[in-house]
């Protein structure tokens, strides 16, 4: 019972894990972030201020980003 739950698990991590080094592919910068960290960033695309907390782990000269939202329009500036 706990064998099979194991390989169900090692599976799981094994497939997130596939997933997120193909986000990680696709944008360099990810890799200066943890798992935990690039998937707090993915669950919420639809809430853009998410990275703020984490950009100064991808860009060295980015401590903050100012956001404006209009309608379906997202301006960032530095």
């Amino acid at each position: 019972m706990f064998r099979d739950g194991n390989k169900v698990l090692d599976s799981v991590q094994k497939g997130l894990s596939d997933y997120l080094e193909t986000k990680r592919a696709g944008f360099a910068r990810f890799y200066f972030l943890s798992n935990d960290e690039l998937l707090e960033i993915l669950s919420q695309t639809k809430e853009v201020t998410a990275v703020q907390p984490h950009l100064k782990k991808c860009f060295e000269a980015i401590a903050k980003l100012e956001f404006v939202i209009e309608g379906k329009n997202v301006t960032a500036t530095a």
